[in-house]
């Protein structure tokens, strides 16, 4: 591949990425966008990427400025609180990140589950306080 592009070496949290100069997370995010009827009005009811690492932030930047209604558009960051980020919601470990989609897809939750519903809200239950 490097004989081919130039490439761009990212280290991440856990892993090592490897990629040409001109592709990243966010631009697949532009093109699944583009696919799913952006280009005839039609824009997606609910788009959410989740990410813990500084190579998730182009596509956060990416879904941001996407020009979907923000209602429709959830960027999703997991980890400590007081890192850097250009995604607009924050979950703290990744069984919130599950709890949250569990919830998203209606299934039976438990008091468990409250600590990322409430993130997700943006609000903590009194009893939490």
């Amino acid at each position: 591949m490097g004989k081919q592009w130039d490439v761009e070496v990212m280290t991440g949290k856990a892993n090592l990425e490897v990629r040409p100069t001109f592709i990243n997370k966010g631009e697949i995010v532009k093109r699944l966008v583009a696919s799913h009827g952006t280009d005839k009005g039609e824009a997606p009811e609910f788009f959410i990427c989740l990410g813990d690492d500084f190579t998730d932030e182009d596509m956060f930047r990416a879904l941001n400025a996407s020009g979907l209604p923000e209602a429709h558009v959830f960027t999703v960051t997991v980890g400590a609180s007081s890192k850097m980020t250009l995604a607009k919601w924050h979950l703290l470990e990744p069984s919130d990140v599950i709890s949250s989609i569990g919830l998203l897809a209606r299934t039976e939750t438990t008091d468990a589950d409250l600590g990322s519903l409430a993130v997700v809200e943006g609000k903590i239950p009194e009893e939490k306080l």
